[in-house]
């Protein structure tokens, strides 16, 4: 079946039942992963939502201790982050019913579940912190708080609350694990699938490469053989015809040339005996020829290719005799003439090679000049060069110093106004010394004054219990001023100590840059002489510059003209010795031409 298709066929055959199975195996593949792909997405969703009821427990969680932070302190800020974390707390819930809106019994237990924190917000938290803010800063405010039934029993919301999270929660790790059996499954069925699909793709392509092999290479492989044989001369040669392809065809084309080359080959032959019969005719005078006789008569005529070559060469017969006879009598004139040009030439040989000789030397003496005129020149410009360079370093630099100077007089305007400030700073900290001092001697009184209350309330017996507590409480207050102001005049004595340092250093610091501008400004002025004496060095190398360059252009033209002048003496000298060598070339030469046509003979 297939030798009777042609090459195009089977190939492309063979192609599209390769790339039929791979394609299906592709489809496959790509089903597999796109099941794989919408479960990654799915498992995707779940963890975003097992994050979003994590975010949730821990906003409650937040809540609860916030509220707590601020029945025991009162702190504003602390009343501000419970009330924005029960803001937060319903868009959380929103979030969640919106993110499992493809599950229905999620959705109502995210309802129960914000239902219940409303009620719980509203109820405990809310109406906790309004009675917190509605006692304010009264003492015993946090003992009141804690007694607070809220506080004592068990809240009964809150467990609800952290029930319900906790069984969304593990209804979305149910869903996860069960997502996750099912992508591993997918993910053996996706590697059975490559692999057997793979096994069969390599099977089917290797039983196509072997037909097709065996299609094509057969053929093939007998006409090479054919032609093998026919390029080894062998008659008879020919290609077996095995299919009816391309390759066949060309087979049959073969065996037809291979039938026109051996009839070709036999008629060739017959024509070749004819011509070699008629050459042999011709190579009688020709070879009469070749030993320099020129008497032979050449007697083929007609108007093939034969006949006119044999005119041709009964023509040029002809013309050799004549130009011989012509060639011996001039050959005894040229042979005079050559032996008289050569003896001027040679003298003219010999006044050309002394003319040379002195140019070379001129030369080179022009040549040491211009050298040594170069090597000044640029040892000259490389002066000029660092005189520049030196003029522009220095104003570089001056520049450079200038800046610094105004830098460093900055630093100075900027340290006394330092110090300023560190005296201005130590006598403030001695103003709130005496402050200090003051609050001291009010501690004092205070505390006298609370003792003498808990005397007076001792005196009124149980009426003035409460008076007595309230005079402890100030004792202790008053205890707790006259440390903390004693600490705080420590603190003010080192503040003070190190002000003192700081100005002393700052002082000092303030003389150095002081001394520092001075010497910066010397320097300016000393690299201010430095310049000018460098900018006045620089017209006169330009000077002597302008000089070495017009004697540099001198000596190089000095020296192109003579080396154009030793140039022009050499190749006079070589036109000398060539003619020269012409001349004897020309002398042998009508020597040999007058032995060499001595040898023909004509009549």
């Amino acid at each position: 079946m297939l030798t009777s298709l042609s090459i195009r066929k089977k190939l492309f055959g063979s192609f599209a039942v390769i790339v039929f199975i791979i394609a299906a195996l592709l489809a496959v593949v790509y089903g597999s992963f796109t099941r794989l792909a919408s479960a990654n997405a799915a498992d995707r969703h779940t963890l975003e939502v097992i994050q979003a009821i994590s975010q949730l427990q821990n906003d409650i969680l937040e809540l609860q201790v916030e509220s707590r932070g601020y029945y025991l302190t009162g702190n504003a800020e602390r009343l501000a982050r419970s009330r924005k974390e029960m803001h937060d707390l319903p868009l959380s819930i929103a979030r969640l019913r919106e993110l499992t809106g493809d599950n229905a019994a999620q959705v109502a237990r995210f309802q129960e579940l914000g239902s219940a924190i409303e009620h719980w917000s509203s109820e405990v938290i809310e109406s906790q912190l309004k009675l917190r803010e509605s006692l304010g800063t009264a003492p015993g405010a946090a003992d009141t708080m804690g007694r607070t039934a809220p506080l004592v029993s068990p809240q009964t919301a809150s467990k609800r609350i952290f029930k319900l999270i906790g069984e969304a929660a593990a209804e979305e790790r149910h869903l996860l694990e069960h997502r996750a059996k099912a992508a591993s499954g997918m993910q053996e069925t996706t590697q059975l699938v490559l692999v057997f699909g793979g096994i069969v793709t390599i099977v089917l392509g290797l039983v196509v490469a072997g037909l097709l092999a065996r299609a094509i290479l057969r053929p093939l492989g007998e006409l090479t053989r054919a032609v093998g044989e026919f390029g080894q001369a062998r008659r008879g040669a020919r290609a077996v015809v095995m299919s009816g392809d391309e390759l066949g065809r060309v087979s049959t084309e073969f065996n037809r040339m291979a039938q026109s080359i051996e009839d070709a080959i036999a008629n060739e032959q017959a024509a070749r005996s004819h011509l070699q019969s008629q050459v042999d005719v011709l190579l009688d005078p020709v070879s009469l020829a070749a030993r320099g006789n020129l008497t032979g008569t050449v007697n083929i005529t007609g108007s093939d290719a034969i006949g006119q070559l044999a005119e041709g060469i009964r023509h040029m017969l002809g013309n050799l005799r004549e130009l011989v006879v012509g060639v011996q009598s001039a050959g005894i004139l040229v042979r005079s003439s050559a032996t008289e040009i050569a003896a001027s030439a040679r003298q003219q040989e010999a006044t050309g090679v002394e003319q040379a000789q002195t140019s070379v030397e001129v030369m080179s003496t022009t040549k040491e000049i211009s050298t040594n005129t170069s090597q000044l020149l640029k040892t000259m410009e490389d002066a000029s060069s660092v005189a520049d360079f030196t003029g522009k370093a220095t104003q570089s630099a001056q520049q450079d110093l200038t800046r610094i100077d105004s830098m460093m007089q900055q630093m100075v305007e900027a340290t006394d106004a330092i110090s300023a400030k560190l005296a201005s700073l130590s006598e403030r900290a001695t103003n709130i010394n005496s402050l200090v001092v003051t609050i001291t001697k009010v501690a004092d009184q205070t505390n006298l004054l609370s003792l003498n209350a808990g005397i007076e309330a001792e005196k009124a017996g149980e009426a003035g219990r409460g008076f007595q507590v309230v005079a402890t409480e100030i004792r202790r207050l008053s205890d707790q001023t006259a440390l903390s102001t004693w600490d705080i005049e420590q603190m003010l004595k080192e503040m003070q100590s190190s002000v003192s340092a700081s100005v002393m250093g700052m002082e000092k610091f303030s003389q150095d840059m002081r001394a520092s501008v001075g010497e910066v400004r010397r320097v300016t002025q000393q690299l201010s002489d430095v310049m000018q004496q460098t900018q006045q060095l620089a017209p006169q190398f330009d000077v002597v510059l302008q000089g070495m360059q017009s004697q540099s252009t001198g000596a190089d033209q000095i020296a192109n003209t003579m080396r154009q002048l030793s140039e022009a003496s050499q190749q006079s000298a070589a036109a000398l010795k060539s003619t020269s060598e012409a001349v004897q070339l020309l002398e042998q030469a009508a020597g040999g031409l007058q032995s060499s046509v001595a040898r023909f003979t004509v009549e």
